[in-house]
């Protein structure tokens, strides 16, 4: 049986917590806004949440899809009034009237899409792939010794943050250096929270950066393979900072008797020796310097490493 989009629309209410409701209640406070002119906003929502089903929907009988798109729809329109009105909610009781719904719809899905190309482009970019064939026959390396799967630059709570982000949902409360926990995702409700998911994609996109300006040369043979890790990157870089404080040498390879000697060398109590910490925070700043690396990838890059030598002190066991 195919369900009644338009019921299903008509049965929809405005979330309180929305920018939109927040305005429609404002203006009828103030009496600028009357019954008549709001059922009509609200009408002409009804009709792009109409097109969005039509558009997106292959299966009308999915009450839950149709139920998302009319929410997409009023989070979008929400979103591009806050926008608009810079979130002064006197500003867009004014301009609601003087504009038609589909602007605000659009400048909100305009904002969402450039954010939703960003995930789309790191899901399928932000992996470090095995050489080709042709590589390692320049290198003399055989590919058995090698392996096949690629190396996820993004966790796998960042990869339920992307895929959340697809269908226009967040899991993320709060900004982090790498997200490592993620929330069951929820409909946005204000621009600070697209606000906080771009600065959450440059995380993930300056860590790529990051880690495509390290010699990765020998890392598809290390042992055991980075790819079987929950947090390939902060491994690797573990191991980066492990033998630079053990070898004074570039390396990724660590092993646990290698782990346990930078333990008892760069910490105290779980904390890192603050001496050794500005060495090493120098040194990646210093290498991406050499590497013409952008600042914003050396800024991400240096809280990284900081953030990566905080949670790797939690792994020290007190004697």
């Amino acid at each position: 049986m195919t369900t009644n989009k338009f019921s299903l629309v008509a049965e929809a209410s405005l979330d309180r917590r929305l920018f939109l409701a927040r305005a429609l209640a404002h203006g009828d406070t103030l009496d600028r806004i009357p019954r008549e002119q709001a059922d009509a906003l609200y009408q002409s929502i009804a009709a792009i949440a109409h097109k969005l089903i039509t558009m997106k929907t292959a299966d009308l009988s999915d009450a839950s899809a149709l139920r998302t798109h009319i929410q997409t729809a009023f989070t979008l329109t929400s979103l591009g009034l806050e926008y608009g009105s810079k979130g002064d909610l006197d500003k867009a009781v004014n301009l609601l009237p003087k504009n038609r719904i589909v602007k605000f719809f659009q400048i909100g899905n305009t904002l969402m899409e450039k954010l939703i190309d960003r995930a789309r482009h790191l899901l399928e970019h932000a992996v470090i792939r095995p050489p080709s064939r042709e590589t390692q026959s320049l290198l003399g390396t055989d590919d058995t010794d090698l392996e096949t799967e690629g190396i996820q630059i993004y966790t796998q709570a960042e990869l339920e943050f992307l895929k959340a982000l697809l269908i226009y949902r967040i899991s993320i409360r709060t900004l982090q250096v790498t997200i490592r926990d993620t929330e069951t995702p929820r409909p946005l409700f204000h621009l600070a929270e697209v606000e906080m998911i771009d600065q959450q994609l440059a995380c993930i996109e300056h860590r790529c950066d990051y880690v495509k300006a390290l010699p990765l040369e020998n890392l598809f043979t290390l042992d055991p393979p980075l790819s079987i890790f929950p947090n390939p990157i902060e491994h690797l870089t573990i191991g980066l900072i492990a033998n630079l404080v053990l070898y004074r040498q570039a390396d990724f390879q660590l092993d646990e008797d290698a782990r346990q000697d930078f333990h008892q060398l760069a910490y105290v109590d779980g904390e890192v020796r603050e001496s050794f910490r500005q060495q090493l925070l120098d040194w990646i700043a210093q290498y991406l310097e050499q590497a013409q690396q952008p600042e914003p990838v050396k800024t991400y890059a240096v809280s990284y490493w900081d953030d990566c030598l905080q949670m790797e002190g939690r792994q020290v066991s007190p004697e």
